[in-house]
């Protein structure tokens, strides 16, 4: 919606943004599910779309018509391809001219000629130790498009490669702001989980000091990045295009860098404070052994107050969220979902107004304040805040000029 927007003030018609709100009004009458098609298998990445030998490793443009355009080429990862109704195809780079066949924002339904999904699994479904993930999980697959026909009314822009740079940064925020809501839930169930073996174990993690000082670790990590979010929310700003609200890009990305590189630490402290049970248990079959489940459940029991099923419950559950396959899963998706932890970094430098901090060092060390446009360190400013003492919004701290000094007067007996 904002890069139609956009497009359509550039051009100065309102077509791009019509196309997409009836889109959007069809997607809501229908109650239709959607999937974001947008990391092409990219190919070699030392070179641009338009340089690959195999043209379908991005998805592109093959033919335009009157009534519409044919599409072909690869999407790698799209999450809950085959359970969604319909695909919203996005670029995923930053376009140039030679790359505007690339440069496509379209929607199809998943059942549309020419598409093939190549899946897998979503969790662990079926397997008995697998307590969370063989009822929640997210299947995700490769999609091959192969001339795949779209209509014009739900092509939201085609070859309009100055565009798709906006595009990949604005979804990148919104898309970073959502996984913290995302793994900070997943935070939660570590945070619970933990709690629930210490007290198997037999501990009070209030009164065990080493126990106590990793749950609070623990907790740090995920309120930590949580609290990102809410203040990317708070300090959502209104796109001037569409008028749609976008989160602040350098909370969203701090806090999805902060959750990419830390989901490691978190699976390590639930380990910590669970013990090495979780990945020794025998498994479920084993629970229902007769020559062996009487004397399991005797010896393996710690706390008397927690019955042994309920600790081995909650043991495989901590293996299925940290130790299996569904726990590297989890890993992995949480540092390169949404984009690698360097173009986070990059888009914190890109947005983070230096160029203040700068200015108020200059004016602590009465230099006054310096306005040279070229200058490296002071390109970044944050909106509304050109002047010493700048605009604000109610409630935000402000930069007043400091007083001067008031000469003293001697008083006269």
């Amino acid at each position: 919606f904002q890069v139609a927007a956009r497009i359509d003030d550039a051009k100065g018609t309102k077509e791009h943004t019509q196309r997409f709100l009836a889109y959007l009004r069809e997607v809501e009458d229908g109650d239709l599910t959607l999937g974001i098609a947008m990391t092409d298998a990219k190919g070699d990445r030392s070179k641009r779309p338009h340089e690959q030998g195999n043209a379908d490793t991005y998805v592109h443009i093959v033919e335009r018509n009157a009534q519409g355009i044919v599409i072909s080429g690869t999407k790698a990862i799209v999450t809950s391809a085959p359970y969604v109704h319909e695909l919203l195809i996005m670029p995923c780079r930053n376009m140039t001219e030679d790359d505007a066949d690339f440069a496509v924002c379209c929607a199809v339904p998943v059942d549309a000629p020419g598409i093939t999904i190549i899946a897998r699994p979503a969790g662990r479904p079926g397997e008995k130790s697998a307590l969370f993930s063989n009822k929640y999980g997210q299947s995700t697959a490769v999609v091959m498009f192969e001339k795949v026909f779209v209509p014009w009314e739900r092509v939201f822009y085609a070859e309009e490669w100055e565009h798709s740079a906006f595009l990949t940064y604005n979804y990148a925020t919104h898309h970073r702001h959502t996984c913290i809501g995302a793994r900070a839930g997943f935070g939660d169930l570590l945070i619970g989980a933990g709690a629930l073996m210490c007290e198997a174990n037999g501990f009070d993690p209030g009164s065990e000091t080493h126990l106590r000082e990793q749950m609070v670790e623990l907790i740090k990590i995920t309120e930590g990045f949580f609290a990102c979010g809410v203040a990317a929310s708070v300090y959502a700003a209104e796109d001037p295009h569409s008028k749609s609200f976008m989160p602040d890009p350098v909370y969203s990305n701090i806090g999805k860098l902060l959750l990419a590189t830390q989901i490691y630490d978190m699976q390590r402290i639930a380990h910590y404070v669970s013990g090495g049970l979780i990945v020794a248990l025998p498994g479920p079959d084993e629970d229902h052994n007769p020559a062996t489940a009487a004397k399991l459940a005797d010896v393996l029991r710690a706390n008397p107050d927690v019955p042994y099923d309920k600790r081995i419950e909650t043991a495989r559950f901590l293996e299925d969220l940290t130790a299996s396959y569904q726990g590297g899963w989890y890993s992995l998706i949480s540092l390169h979902g949404g984009g690698s932890p360097a173009a986070m970094k990059q888009e914190i430098y890109r947005n983070y107004p230096i160029g203040n901090k700068v200015e108020l060092v200059e004016r602590l060390l009465a230099r006054g304040l310096t306005t040279e446009p070229d200058r490296a360190i002071g390109r970044n400013k944050q909106p509304g805040k050109c002047c010493a003492q700048g605009c604000t919004v109610p409630g935000a701290p402000i930069m007043v000029d400091m007083p001067k000094a008031a000469k003293r007067i001697k008083k006269v007996a």
